[in-house]
């Protein structure tokens, strides 16, 4: 709020200030004469403890299992762990190396990665057990299963038999689950090896991946950013080479995000192509976003081989019975027939930092050389939409959210944030109205609280409607697909998310609308991107509070990723692979 004094200097922003100043210094005596004498943050923070150390227990069997070898067990692990995830199969399908050679490789591999960028909250300690039993029950057979022998690292908010899911929060340590993810299980039947669990923000609505469990997680670019999230952890793990590929969730751009910021490539099907089921979904009875769930590869190819297994999969139909059986077709995916794609660089809501604009202005132009038909796409009515998104992710005012944190241990990247979702209504009113003649973004953040079951009903009723009208204005331009930017910023500094929420209504749009939508990196931030970022021609800002820190927070980003969001109609996650694919060849991006 100190922040916000030093633009507005005003009679009324004062007033929310005290408000605010008020409401902590309640806040304060609550914990001062409840929760502390009861113990509550007391047995938090004992549980946190015990966390950590099986977890370091967990990493000091890693190190002794890894410690054992020759120095050439290790230089084989070495080379194990550089191969794509064609290759590796490739080894394990001749049987040139086992399940339990390519799990060594992984957990040596891993081991690196957690020391320089902390994206591991678990080992899986079964994973060796798991190795030794697809070896057993495979080596000398022909027919073995397609992932057979493939270690893969799990979204921390999955469910595991005898794992937590405490997505970050120490009230909801020791309090293991019975069952497994229906995703997991399905990787298990087609032969692969789970071996570790990932990091996320605390609570999972954040793109700071960091909580009070384990830490922080840094960007593989530059460990002091932040790599995204909520699946934070598994987009670092998988662009640093410490997993051949890993799972994640998507409820407002939570593979998307880190796939755009740590520069590897994620999918968001549609909920209803690919049901998943035993997670943590971030806000449990959310309004009408849609959940999806994907994967994080280092190519485009890597997706479309883990999907064509995964969507309208006999197995996967036999463990989620509601996932429709809709066969992957593979014939669109590598058909070549010119496109007419859709394209915008700005949603009208927030302008992207010209780095992120720019990133789509180049893939159009090479998808135009393609010879592929562009079709300039007009968000219909932003505003609207932006305020459905935030109706939608949190319908009950924060109320849910704002509960999760209470009487536990906060994360210091996470404390702005949750003192935002404690502001009163009284609040929120005052800053709507102090905001909407200088930054409309905030305003509209602190106009979207939802206070009746008839405001409810009726941002249910208007999300319905807002969907037809995107529709048919998508079938009015006759496109096939829509490039637009993956996200309006770079990789910025761990502190700068608690501040820049807003940014994240680019990915959640989509999961409003319920479109699947992927994420492919096409470059990377210039030395020019970061001039045009300072320079009030080129990138507007006046005196907009969230454009300021915006740019603040992009402001050194060179050599940085930049990537373009792909999105189709649902249930065509196939036309989808087929651009990002297309995006990926002629754009050329190298890590």
């Amino acid at each position: 709020m100190l922040a916000i004094l030093e633009y507005f200097n005003c009679l009324p922003t004062i007033i929310v200030f005290y408000a605010l100043w008020c409401s902590n210094i309640l806040k304060f005596l609550w914990e001062l004469l409840v929760v502390w004498p009861w113990g509550l943050k007391s047995a938090r923070k004992q549980a946190i403890a015990r966390a950590k150390q099986r977890r370091e227990q967990g990493f000091l069997y890693w190190k002794e299992l890894v410690d054992k070898a020759t120095q050439t067990q290790r230089d084989e692990w070495v080379r194990i762990s550089s191969l794509g995830l064609d290759q590796l199969r490739e080894l394990l399908q001749k049987e040139e190396i086992t399940a339990k050679d390519a799990l060594l490789a992984y957990i040596q591999r891993a081991l690196q990665v957690q020391e320089k960028f902390n994206p591991i909250t678990e080992i899986i300690t079964e994973a060796m057990e798991y190795a030794e039993e697809v070896d057993q029950e495979w080596i000398g057979k022909k027919d073995k299963p397609y992932l057979y022998g493939v270690p893969f690292s799990v979204k921390s908010n999955f469910h595991l038999v005898g794992y937590d899911c405490h997505i970050g929060l120490g009230k909801m340590l020791e309090q293991p689950k019975q069952r497994e993810n229906t995703m997991v299980t399905h990787l298990r039947y087609l032969g692969a090896v789970p071996f570790c669990l990932t990091n996320v923000p605390q609570g999972l609505l954040s793109f700071v991946c960091s909580n009070s469990v384990y830490g922080t997680t840094g960007n593989p670019h530059d460990n002091s950013r932040t790599p995204g999230g909520s699946s934070g952890g598994e987009a670092c793990l998988v662009t640093a080479h410490g997993t051949p590929f890993g799972t994640g969730s998507d409820v407002g751009g939570s593979l998307r995000i880190p796939a755009a910021l740590s520069g590897c490539v994620a999918l968001k099907c549609g909920q209803e192509r690919m049901v998943v089921l035993h997670s943590h979904g971030g806000v449990p009875g959310r309004g009408r976003l849609g959940l999806g769930f994907g994967y994080f590869t280092r190519s485009v190819t890597e997706q479309i081989e883990l999907l064509k297994e995964t969507l309208g999969h006999s197995n996967f139909s036999l463990i989620s019975p509601t996932t429709p059986a809709v066969p992957f077709n593979l014939q669109t995916v590598t058909s070549k027939k010119p496109l007419r794609i859709g394209y915008f660089e700005d949603d009208g809501y927030v302008a992207p930092v010209p780095a992120m604009q720019r990133a789509v202005k180049d893939t159009v132009k090479l998808l135009r050389a393609q010879g592929h038909e562009m079709i300039k796409f007009s968000v219909p009515d932003p505003q609207k939409m932006a305020m459905l998104v935030f109706k939608n992710l949190l319908p009950d005012g924060g109320q849910y959210t704002k509960e999760l944190y209470e009487a536990d241990v906060v994360d210091d990247h996470m404390k702005e944030f949750v003192r935002l979702l404690s502001l009163p209504s009284i609040g929120r009113t005052l800053l709507k109205l102090i905001f909407s003649f200088i930054s409309p973004q905030v305003s509209l953040v602190c106009a979207s609280e939802l206070k009746t079951l008839t405001e409810l009903r009726q941002a249910q009723e208007d999300t319905d409607d807002y969907k037809q009208e995107f529709i048919e204005y998508w079938r009015e331009l006759g496109i096939d697909a829509l490039v637009c930017p993956a996200f309006p910023i770079p990789a910025v500094k761990h502190h700068w998310p608690s501040n820049l929420g807003f940014c994240a209504v680019s990915t959640t749009l989509f999961n409003l609308l319920d479109f699947p939508a992927g994420v492919v990196p096409v470059g990377k931030v210039t030395e020019e991107d970061d001039r045009d970022l300072k320079d009030e021609t080129k990138f507007p800002v006046g005196w907009n509070l969230a454009l300021s820190y915006m740019r603040r927070a992009a402001a050194h980003c060179e050599g940085l990723p930049t990537s373009v969001q792909v999105v189709t109609l649902p249930y065509q996650e196939e036309i989808c692979l087929r651009v990002m694919k297309e995006i990926e060849s002629v754009a050329g991006y190298k890590e």
